[in-house]
C-alpha cells in the first residue's frame, strides 16, 4: 500500500483508570510507568491534514494506549476529523464517558465514527476480575443511551471481549447479549507480555505482519513505531513530523524491516523478534449468514450486524 489504511495515533497518551492486567502499558505488575504526554494541537491539526491529503480514504485511531475520553482535546480533534471527512475508530472502557461526552458524540452525525466498548464480560464479578472495581452495568447503559437516541448510522456502536483465563467462559455469552443491540461485536484472544498468542495452524505459514503493512502506529512526539504493542516507545521506524506520512511509510527502515519478518531473519534484540500476533491484523476468511457479515483470523472474529 503507497500509505496506510488505518492511523493509531497517540494524541495523549499515558492516562487510564484502570490496570488491566493483560494491559501492556498499565498493567499492575508492569516495572515501567508509563509518561503522560501530548501532542501539540498545532502539530496534530498538521498530521491530520496531511492524512486527508492522502485522499481520505485512511481511519484514524486517536490513542495508542491511553483511554482516549480522558483527552479534553479530542473533541477539537474529532471535529477536525469530521470536517476533513476522516472516519474515526474510538476504543474506550466508557468509564469517562459522561453526560457532556454522550451528547457531543450524539450530535456528530456527518461522518463516520465507530466508538467499540472493550467490556470483557457479563457478569459484574468477572468484570472485576478482568477490568477493575467499575460498575459494569452503568456502562453497558451508556451504550444502551447512545443506540437508542443516536440520529444516523453514522455513529456506529460495537462491543470488544478479550478472552483470557479469568472471562473465557463468558465468551459465548457476551456474543449472545450483544451481537442483535450493537452494530459490532469483536471477539480476540489476549495477547501475552512476550507476544504469545494461542497458536492456530494457519498462524505458522504466516510471514507477513500484517499491523507493519497497513496501520501506522505515531507516538506524541511524531515517532513511528512498529505497532501498537510497543507502549514504551522501544522502536522506531522514523518521524512523520521531519519526514512526512508517504516517506516514513516507504521508507528505507520499515522496508527493511518487513523483508527481515518475510524472510525470518529477525535480530533477538528487534522489538518484533518472537512475537507471534503479526499475522493476525489481517488473513481474514469472510462468511455471512442471515444477520451477519462474519470476518475471522483466528485470532480476531467480528460479527458485523447486516
Amino acid at each position: 500500500m503507497e500509505y496506510p489504511r488505518k492511523f493509531q495515533i497517540g494524541f495523549q497518551e499515558g492516562t487510564c483508570p484502570l490496570s488491566c492486567k493483560k494491559c501492556f502499558a498499565f498493567g499492575a505488575d508492569i516495572e515501567r510507568k508509563k509518561e503522560v504526554r501530548k501532542m501539540p494541537m498545532n502539530r496534530a491539526i498538521k498530521l491530520l491534514d496531511e492524512i486527508s491529503s492522502l485522499g481520505n480514504h485512511a481511519t484514524i485511531q486517536p490513542h495508542i494506549f491511553t483511554e482516549p475520553f480522558a483527552n479534553p482535546e479530542l473533541k477539537q480533534i474529532i471535529q477536525h476529523c469530521c470536517s476533513k471527512e476522516l472516519k474515526m475508530s474510538i476504543i474506550t472502557n466508557g468509564i469517562l464517558m459522561d453526560d457532556d461526552w454522550i451528547e457531543f458524540l450524539l450530535k456528530q452525525n456527518s461522518q463516520k465514527i465507530t466508538v467499540s466498548f472493550s467490556l470483557d464480560a457479563v457478569k459484574q464479578e468477572t468484570y472485576e476480575k478482568v477490568r477493575g472495581n467499575y460498575n459494569l452495568a452503568q456502562i453497558e447503559s451508556k451504550i444502551d443511551y447512545l443506540i437508542a437516541c443516536r440520529k444516523s448510522k453514522n455513529l456506529s456502536i460495537g462491543v470488544n471481549f478479550t478472552a483470557e483465563e479469568d472471562n473465557e467462559s463468558e465468551r459465548d455469552a457476551f456474543l449472545n447479549k450483544w451481537k442483535y443491540k450493537v452494530d459490532a461485536v469483536r471477539l480476540h484472544r489476549v495477547i501475552y507480555r512476550n507476544k504469545k498468542i494461542i497458536k492456530t495452524e494457519a498462524s505458522d505459514q504466516i510471514k507477513e505482519c500484517s499491523q507493519l503493512n497497513e496501520v501506522m502506529v505515531i507516538d506524541t512526539g511524531g515517532e513511528v513505531r512498529t505497532c501498537s504493542i510497543d507502549a514504551f516507545g522501544d522502536s522506531y521506524l522514523g518521524n512523520v513530523f521531519e519526514d512526512g506520512i508517504v516517506s516514513v511509510w516507504n521508507g528505507r527502515e520499515i522496508q527493511q524491516l518487513r523483508e527481515r519478518i518475510h524472510l525470518d531473519r529477525l535480530a533477538e534484540n528487534e522489538f518484533c523478534f518472537g512475537c507471534e500476533a503479526c499475522g493476525y491484523g489481517g488473513n481474514y476468511l469472510y462468511r455471512e449468514d442471515s444477520d451477519f457479515y462474519i470476518a475471522d483470523n483466528g485470532y480476531d472474529i467480528f460479527y458485523n450486524h447486516k
